[in-house]
């Protein structure tokens, strides 16, 4: 994967989950606009997460290890819950906010987030 290609490009909010999902669409070739969150509410987005991901009804399931190409979903606080997604590759994590694109390695992102979860198809 050429992490350049996705650091350059802009998505619509929330961008997290747009970015996954071309990730998955372009360099695994599955799809999963399906998953899209419709709004960029915090909770909204968390609730989701818990349903499309957690629920595993579209085959995603939980990993203890990362592994390349894995969903990453991230959140700040336990009451919030998973809020924040991206992709991890070669011990870091690709994601996007709305100030932009970034690939943060996973050991500083463990100290923005309380809560870092890996899925995997």
């Amino acid at each position: 994967m050429n992490v350049n290609d996705y650091l350059a490009r802009s998505y619509p909010l929330p961008p997290c989950w747009a970015l996954v999902a071309d990730v998955y669409t372009h360099e695994l070739d599955q799809p999963v606009h399906e998953y899209r969150t419709i709004t960029d509410s915090v909770r909204a987005i968390a609730a989701t997460f818990r349903l499309e991901l957690h629920k595993a009804a579209h085959g995603f399931r939980q990993a203890l290890a990362p592994q390349d190409m894995d969903v990453v979903l991230l959140g700040r606080s336990v009451e919030l819950g998973v809020h924040h997604a991206g992709v991890y590759w070669q011990g870091s994590v690709l994601h996007a906010l709305p100030t932009g694109n970034y690939f943060q390695d996973l050991a500083s992102l463990r100290d923005q987030y309380q809560l870092v979860e890996f899925w995997r198809r």
